[in-house]
């Protein structure tokens, strides 16, 4: 069992059903079209690409997305927004790390958070339309025409287990059985009744359970507490517990059999993926379709890497059985303003923006990695250099890395003979981006690289300037974003807060908890990031729109995102206003007359089903208000933090009760995300809660998803929450 165990974790690429959060509005105007010659001429460099395969290949087509999305507003969304939502094997270091989330693991313990980087990388679609890596783009749906058995039995011949005339397996009592079918009919007939690629299915299963002389765990059915069912594509493996968690969707699926399971899988994909816009591998990674309404969070893959090896498998299939020239047809997506240059790949360096010095004397610098490439100059002891590479593997005998000379001029020193030094800087400057702008690991435009793209809003501090002038014909500040990474910009592209039009403001909730920002004016909107208390955010617009009985700002995140938010959950800090300090006036001392106040009882005759007291708390069903409150206790005061909500506002978890100087918080059943609405964001989380994905920590938000009342948060929590969501069901007290 341990070494079926390790296969799977050896062998799965992650899968995460990442549900829609809410409700969303339509983020692009999106369209598809044919593809014909020089119809991609405003996009770098796809034309020239798709041509060279079409005269290999005359019968292959091409239908065009196009997205309509910012590119850097993509990669965005796909690293910082969420942290973990694109993973990378453990084993790659440098470039290849998510810099905020370093070596922090993931999942299985065995995945890293990809950067920026590297998301780009496989992102770019230019690095993939060649022959070895285009049927990533391929179209999935059914195709009589091309697909067949034969082809399935080509792409299952290197596999052991699976390459049998009859299926052999055990059932839910432990004995062992036989299914008089073949791998490859079942996953034909899968296919044809799902309406998607045989190959398809095919090569996931091979990728998901190995090629080993047995499936993994979760293809083996001898498991612990799941003999007897199957889960061939690991539907629903996340969490903690990756192998528990496929097998208990397996078990509730009743997928009691390798058939069942395979067909169960294949209407899953079907209806939850190429329905839904994302008909192709590279769709169902990268969530860019929003045929569905939404985008980014309906990915069927964390590993970022998945959708580029399983097409290899696909292609591998297609080649060994003389299709490669059949009618196939490749979905490939454009987004707006894409670099000129194809997004590389971080393989062999660590982007660094940071400060060395020389510890030999008469020191060489290289014009290349190696002692065979030409001197630029030498170096003294002690001479302080910018480091803006380090290498990840030794040329010649060294880790040759890339520095910055103080004329700007770019070369690569031995790192045995320099040593890491605190940053030399000049400045300490609070400043806000007034423009979109690449943030770079060195100054110039020439010898460096894109670290990451600020958006206008966007608040830094600049820690130096004035040092590197005219380069490449700009002058360059050095910065620091709120996360720590460094990177140079060009100077005037900054400008200092107390100069600047914008407002700064902090996210003002209670400590331990977040608060959502959204893509639109109110909470029918998809959630773009959470942010903790007292996180600084820039206010690109005060009173953007009401919805939901509050008022909503623009804000931009300082790591670039833009959303908005229920400014009853910003703390504003005008500095200008600081500045001007009233005059002081001793206030005439008068003694009040002392009354003792009236205990407010409750108003009995009001039906109060919809909250009680219970404690320091007030328990509420979802659809209770203000208003309701003031029924029961008429001098009651709620607020959301230091903001008093009207009558007709709706009650969320967290906001404070005032009734005779004592204060509850609320408990609103079912709002584990504190915006007083209860809808499918917050089934979500208790779903993902129970399923070990993410854990809920606030205690009041505990309290809101236990929606039963029987002192723990479990299934028939988020069961009951669903329902609720769904109109199919009731949430009580």
């Amino acid at each position: 069992m341990k070494i079926l165990k390790k296969l799977l974790i050896l062998n799965i690429v992650i899968y995460m059903i990442l549900a829609i959060v809410s409700p969303t509005m339509i983020y692009a105007a999106q369209k598809r079209y044919t593809y014909t010659d020089g119809s991609l001429a405003a996009y770098y460099g796809y034309d020239g690409l798709i041509q060279t395969l079409k005269k290999k290949h005359p019968n292959w087509t091409f239908t065009i997305l196009d997205t309509g999305l910012d590119w850097n507003d993509v990669i965005k969304k796909e690293t910082v927004a969420v942290h973990g939502r694109n993973l990378i094997y453990y084993t790659n270091g440098g470039s290849w790390v998510c810099s905020t989330c370093g070596d922090r693991l993931y999942d299985s313990g065995r995945w890293k958070c990809a950067s920026e980087t590297a998301v780009a990388y496989y992102m770019d679609p230019r690095n993939w339309i060649n022959e070895n890596n285009i049927f990533q783009f391929e179209n999935l749906a059914y195709n009589g025409d091309v697909q067949n058995i034969e082809g399935v039995k080509k792409i299952l011949s290197s596999v052991p287990w699976a390459n049998k005339d009859k299926i052999t397996y055990v059932n839910t009592e432990g004995k062992t059985v036989t299914l008089e079918k073949s791998y490859a009919q079942v996953i034909m007939e899968a296919a044809q009744e799902a309406g998607i690629s045989p190959y398809h299915l095919a090569a996931r299963i091979k990728q998901e359970q190995g090629a080993g002389s047995s499936a993994s765990s979760t293809g083996a059915g001898t498991y612990g507490g799941y003999v007897g069912y199957y889960n061939f594509l690991n539907i629903k493996a996340t969490g903690s517990n990756i192998i528990g968690n496929a097998l208990n969707h397996a078990k509730v699926s009743g997928w009691n059999d390798p058939e069942k399971s395979i067909k169960g899988g294949a209407k899953f994909i079907a209806a939850e993926y190429i329905t839904r816009g994302q008909s192709t591998l590279y769709l169902q990674k990268f969530d860019v379709d929003n045929t569905d309404g939404a985008l980014y969070y309906h990915q069927y893959m964390q590993n970022v890497s998945a959708a580029v090896t399983e097409g290899q498998t696909v292609r591998t299939s297609y080649e060994s059985m003389g299709l490669i020239d059949a009618n196939l047809n490749f979905v490939i997506p454009v987004y707006n303003n894409m670099p000129q240059a194809v997004s590389p790949s971080p393989d062999g360096i660590k982007l660094v923006t940071e400060n060395v010095k020389v510890t030999g004397d008469q020191i060489s610098v290289r014009e290349g990695k190696s002692t065979n490439y030409k001197e630029i100059v030498k170096l003294k002891k002690g001479t302080q250099l910018l480091r803006i590479e380090t290498a990840t593997i030794k040329e010649d005998g060294y880790y040759w890395d890339k520095i910055v000379l103080s004329d700007g001029r770019k070369g690569y020193i031995a790192r045995d003979y320099i040593e890491k030094i605190n940053d030399v800087t000049n400045a300490n400057i609070s400043a806000i981006v007034n423009t979109a702008v690449n943030l770079r690991n060195g100054p110039g435009i020439n010898g460096t690289r894109v670290v990451t793209t600020l958006i206008s809003g966007q608040a830094l501090t600049v820690i130096e300037t004035g040092k590197y002038q005219g380069l490449d014909g700009y002058n360059w500040s050095r910065v620091k974003l709120s996360n720590g990474t460094q990177g140079y910009l060009v100077s005037e592209f900054a400008t200092e807060v107390n100069k600047s039009n914008y407002i700064i403001a902090y996210i003002n909730c209670n400590e331990g908890s977040k608060v959502n920002i959204r893509s639109g004016v109110g909470t029918g909107n998809a959630i773009v990031t959470s942010l903790g208390k007292d996180t600084m955010v820039t206010v690109l617009q005060k009173s953007a729109g009401d919805a939901n009985g509050y008022t909503w700002d623009k804000i931009v995140t300082s790591n670039g995102l833009e959303g908005y938010i229920a400014n009853c959950y910003l703390r504003y800090e005008d500095k200008k206003d600081e500045q001007q300090k009233p005059t002081e006036q001793k206030p005439t001392e008068q003694k009040p007359t002392e009354e003792k106040p009236t205990e407010e009882k409750p108003n009995t005759n009001v039906n109060s089903d919809l909250f009680k007291i219970d404690g320091e708390n007030i328990i509420a069903i979802p659809e209770t208000k203000v208003s309701d409150i003031k029924k029961v206790y008429s001098k009651a005061v709620v607020k959301c933090e230091n903001i008093t909500l009207n009558d007709g506002d709706l009650i969320g978890t967290g906001n404070i009760v005032t009734v005779d100087k004592k204060k509850y918080t609320v408990v609103k059943l079912g709002d584990v995300n504190g915006d007083g609405v209860v809808n499918s964001g917050d089934s979500l989380v208790i779903k993902q809660h129970v399923a070990d994905v993410r854990y809920i920590t606030n205690t009041n938000y505990l309290k809101a998803a236990d929606v039963n009342k029987d002192g723990k948060v479990n299934s028939g929590d988020s069961l009951i929450t669903k329902q609720y969501v769904g109109e199919i069901g009731k949430i009580t007290i």
